[in-house]
């Protein structure tokens, strides 16, 4: 019997939930596929057709809460108007919103990206892609507008401010203050900070400098390579290969 594609998107959401209970449970290492697929309600061999390992249902979590937030977004009628600061700043507290059920595991994961970044890079790749994607479709609303001045190397500012972000989640996911006040603040201050800096265009200038600087110093650099490069054919090396061809070497000074 052919399963719909209705059924088959019920069955993930079943799964990355069980996951989330289980993995809160038992941490990451201790859950298993198959506690996930019975607590989902799937056989053992089947949740392999939904998710190949446990951290490819990370990667289902974090995409699926992107795409919940952008639609959350979407749906606020006068989201246009709001100023820059004030739709960044509306970005993040959904985000940690759509987090707040499941904030152990959401501290787990992000423990877990600590000890293996680089992995946990490439997993995690697609979900900050598409909050990337809504950091610069505010800048450039904001541009537009004449909110802010147009920025120099404009992919590298959502970046940075995708890596705020990370931040700001680091520093919720351990904040005990009551209702997470202290990270309220924290938001508060960096988001105006950084409103601040791309409305005054300093960052825009920075960016110029520090491209300036590293042409020039990179340039010259390269140019002393070039020049103490060894020319072709200055070495008297043996055959390729045949260890027993020896080239004699140079005499030395005598001992």
């Amino acid at each position: 019997m052919k399963i719909s594609q209705k059924e088959q998107a019920k069955t993930r959401v079943k799964l990355i939930a069980a996951a989330v209970d289980i993995i809160t449970e038992k941490g990451f290492k201790a859950a298993t596929m198959r506690e996930i697929a019975r607590k989902g309600g799937v056989s053992d061999a089947t949740i392999y057709n939904y998710f190949p390992t446990k951290e490819k249902i990370l990667v289902a979590y974090f995409e699926g809460v992107q795409v919940n937030v952008i639609e959350t977004l979407k749906s606020i009628d006068n989201f246009h108007t709001f100023s820059l600061q004030e739709q960044l700043q509306t970005l993040i507290e959904t985000e940690l919103a759509f987090y707040l059920p499941d904030r152990e595991f959401v501290g787990i994961a992000f423990e877990r990206a600590m000890q293996a970044p680089i992995s946990s890079k490439s997993e995690m790749a697609q979900s900050r892609a598409i909050f990337v994607e809504a950091v610069s479709d505010m800048l450039d609303a904001a541009m537009e507008a004449g909110e802010i001045p147009e920025q120099p190397y404009q992919g590298l500012i959502p970046e940075l401010i995708a890596d705020l972000y990370t931040g700001i989640v680091y520093y919720w996911l351990k904040d005990t203050s009551e209702r997470f006040t202290s990270t309220t603040q924290l938001l508060d201050k960096s988001l105006g900070l950084l409103s601040g800096l791309l409305q005054s265009g300093v960052i825009a200038k920075a960016l110029d400098i520090a491209s300036f600087l590293f042409k020039q110093h990179f340039s010259t650099y390269l140019d002393k390579l070039i020049t103490a490069a060894p020319m072709a054919g200055s070495f008297n090396k043996r055959s390729f290969m045949d260890k027993s061809d020896k080239p004699s070497k140079p005499a030395g000074k005598a001992k």
